[in-house]
């Protein structure tokens, strides 16, 4: 109901009453229980709760302001009828909703002293999570192929070994 209520969503009255729909969803996603679980991880029980979602990347959880839309867009927007366009929509999908997005982040000159010192120490700014363990995943994991730095996909920005080489010269 909640992505319904979302302008996000593309609904309209033409579409049906939003409870109708939310059930159909439940229903559907219900159905398609094994195979999400099986394949992403995603786990929903068998009365339609979502109770589990992929960890991607240690430490790293994304803003579940997005889950409602995750959740629509898994019954709407997913290929369920081919295997292959089937699985990259649904990780299309998951990528949408684990990326850090605009609209769900507020920036640190936004938060009153009051909001910061409320949010903790265990909350971290998505600046922080971007550098400390985004980067650190990207450093550790990526292994992109060699064509992807002949193609241009993948740019050297500048090597540790060079740079010392310019500022032992200072």
């Amino acid at each position: 109901m909640l992505a319904l209520d979302n302008t996000e969503s593309g609904w309209t009255e033409e579409d049906g009453p939003k409870e109708g729909l939310a059930e159909y969803i439940v229903e559907f996603l219900t159905k398609k229980s094994e195979m999400l679980k099986d394949y992403f991880s995603l786990e929903i029980d068998e009365d339609g709760n979502l109770t589990g979602l992929p960890l991607l990347i240690d430490n790293y959880i994304p803003l579940l302001e997005g889950l409602p839309m995750l959740i629509l867009r898994l019954a709407t927007e997913v290929n369920w009828d081919q295997e292959k366009e089937c699985f990259e929509s649904l990780s299309r999908e998951c990528a949408m909703f684990y990326s850090i997005r605009k609209q769900y982040i507020m920036d640190e000159s936004d938060l009153s002293g009051q909001q910061a010192d409320e949010s903790g120490p265990s909350t971290h700014s998505w600046k922080w999570t971007v550098e400390h363990v985004l980067y650190k995943a990207f450093r550790t994991y990526l292994m992109p192929p060699k064509n992807f730095t002949e193609d241009g996909t993948i740019l050297q920005l500048a090597n540790l070994p060079d740079l010392y080489k310019v500022f032992e010269r200072c």
